[in-house]
């Protein structure tokens, strides 16, 4: 670590040199970086002494005042050249105190951008009149909801910057003034997909806090704010928040817009060598935990082993955990977790990823049934390094003859040649074990997990060998409620990771609608009722997205999709699909 602060200066001789002493007597070594804007109380020469008494400052002169913007910037560009990572920016009006350096550099090392706040976790400013406090508050609340970033202080000019974050922007061409300057770097830090944190610190206004904004830039910055502007139906969603605890909404958005960490393989991935870990979520799943359980002791895996077979129950208030424990006494492989309350799917596979030990694990839900040789099909394509999700290949055991049982069966069917086509994982997935955890605020797991590998480079495959059968909704309720809370889940995955799967792009579903229609009475009549119930589901998930932010990643079940026919076999047997 060899970090530098940067200080913009405009009169300040009276406290500079306070600031730089008590900089200096930190136990981290900082080299200090002064711009001065041809300050007239002699500001500039006063730092000049500074540097010949103290050392390992430097000062910058500038021929007039061009703006706080152009002054960091003017910095930025000389600790780049030197080599300074971290660059830390701090008033030079003792403002921002020094004794919270060592605290900001604690979290350096794992975010790109570091925001001293005064805003979160309660007002932290001593010395403002409650005028300005309330003015300052409701700015950065009015950039907050503009920009929909989970910021509490886009305006404090204590930070920390990564010089790797400003190396991949362009110095030349950011805004002079303070505030838009401040604003805009939140801006491209978001926009590069980088990692964003608040540190809360005290600001003390003190009597040489003299605001070099005037009442014209103020103004300025709040229209051209608007040049940052989120979609207008994502300014609609987060404005539900005004009526809501705005700390869900931080924390939210912070988790699935954070790239997750990736690690190194445990250990070289061999051909024929994998150790696999089985991960089943449960929620009240006593009919049919049991076939789940059963089918995969029964599976044929002939490139590695099945070391654990771990089941997360979370909160089931049936006898789930009863019949886990039965097979758990007679199978040293199957192990039980039990959460007190259910949190969630996305919550359970952390939970899952926090003991599995295996190379590659595998995701399944208990409401399904995989055939003899799923998780082999599943394992093998893995020999390629590059590999890191495999997708199942759903086959529902609805009955084809109810309008409900054709809608569940086309879907899979549209969504088994959409994967053929585009990978898209569905029910059941493997993925390398390289990472800790998933956003757990999401509803959508499977497609949550494709983004995040995608994002790192890595290939999704399908496999459709590798068949796991499901049990789809047989009333239109439920068929609905479940259709609205995927198409929810998409959709807040595509505004938080800007990730969309391939069966919503609709001239690519028509396609395969068109080619798989049955071209009678019957089969139109059911297409034509699909198509309409499917519009209205994602009609319904974009209201409910835009304009109450429903987020179901903890969601009403559907009841009819528990209840598995109790002759198992024929499923496990059942002509594949192709």
């Amino acid at each position: 670590m060899n970090p530098c602060i940067i200080l913009p200066t405009y009169n300040e001789a009276e406290q500079l040199a306070t600031l730089v002493r008590m900089i200096k007597l930190l136990e981290q070594e900082f080299a200090i970086i002064i711009v001065d804007d041809n300050s007239p109380d002699g500001t500039g020469q006063l730092a000049e002494n500074l540097a010949a008494e103290l050392g390992n400052i430097f000062v910058i002169h500038r021929e007039k005042k061009l703006g706080l913007g152009s002054a960091l910037a003017t910095g930025f560009k000389m600790a780049l050249e030197k080599g300074y990572d971290p660059i830390i920016t701090m008033d030079a009006d003792l403002s921002h105190s020094p004794f919270y350096l060592n605290k900001m550099l604690k979290f350096s090392s794992n975010y790109d951008l570091l925001i001293g706040s005064r805003y979160i976790r309660g007002v932290r400013v001593e010395g403002w009149r409650f005028r300005k406090l309330l003015l300052s508050k409701l700015a950065n609340m009015y950039v907050a909801y503009i920009m929909v970033k989970p910021i509490w202080d886009f305006t404090s000019g204590f930070r920390v910057y990564a010089a790797s974050f400003l190396r991949r922007i362009d110095l030349n061409s950011l805004p002079r003034g303070g505030y838009l300057f401040q604003i805009h770097m939140i801006y491209l830090a978001y926009a590069l997909r980088l990692r964003v944190k608040e540190v809360s610190f005290v600001f003390k206004d003190t009597e040489y806090s003299i605001s070099k904004l005037d009442r014209r830039e103020r103004w300025t910055t709040a229209l051209r704010v608007w040049r940052y502007r989120a979609p207008i139906l994502e300014i609609i969603r987060h404005l539900t928040f005004l009526r809501k605890d705005y700390n869900r909404f931080v924390e939210e958005y912070e988790e699935l817009l954070a790239p997750v960490e990736f690690c190194k393989p445990k250990r070289p991935i061999l051909p024929g060598t994998h150790r696999i870990s089985i991960g089943v979520m449960a929620y009240n799943e006593e009919e049919n935990i049991a076939n789940c359980l059963r089918a995969l002791e029964k599976q044929e895996v002939s490139i590695g082993v099945v070391e654990e077979i771990i089941v997360v129950s979370s909160g089931s208030t049936d006898r789930t955990d009863e019949i886990v424990r039965e097979f758990e006494k007679r199978n040293p492989k199957i192990k039980l977790i039990t959460e007190d309350k259910r949190r969630g799917k996305a919550s359970a596979i952390n939970l899952f990823l926090r003991y599995a030990s295996g190379d590659i694990v595998v995701l399944e839900s208990a409401d399904t049934i995989p055939e003899p040789q799923t998780v082999d099909h599943l394992v093998k394509p893995f020999v390629n390094p590059n590999v890191g999700v495999v997708g199942a290949h759903p086959v529902p055991v609805n009955s084809r003859k109810t309008f409900i049982g054709y809608c569940v069966h086309k879907l899979w069917q549209l969504h088994h040649l959409l994967a053929m086509d585009t990978p898209k994982c569905g029910e059941m997935i493997a993925f390398l074990n390289v990472v800790e955890r998933i956003p757990s605020f999401t509803a959508v797991d499977e497609a949550a997990i494709e983004a995040m590998f995608s994002e790192k480079g890595y290939e999704i495959r399908y496999v459709p060998e590798a068949i796991v059968h499901n049990k789809g909704p047989e009333t239109l309720k439920d068929y609905i409620k479940q259709r609205k809370r995927i198409a929810l889940g998409h959709k807040h995955l595509m505004a938080t990771k800007g990730y969309q799967v391939s069966t919503y792009k609709s001239l690519h579903i028509f396609h395969y609608v068109f080619k798989t229609m049955d071209w009678n009475p019957k089969g139109l009549l059911y297409m034509t009722g699909l198509i309409l119930v499917e519009a209205y589901c994602r009609v319904l998930a974009n209201i409910n997205f835009h304009f109450r932010d429903h987020n179901p990643y903890i969601w009403n079940i559907s009841g009819t999709t528990k209840s598995f026919n109790r002759n198992v076999e024929k499923y496990v047997t059942v002509e594949k699909e192709v």
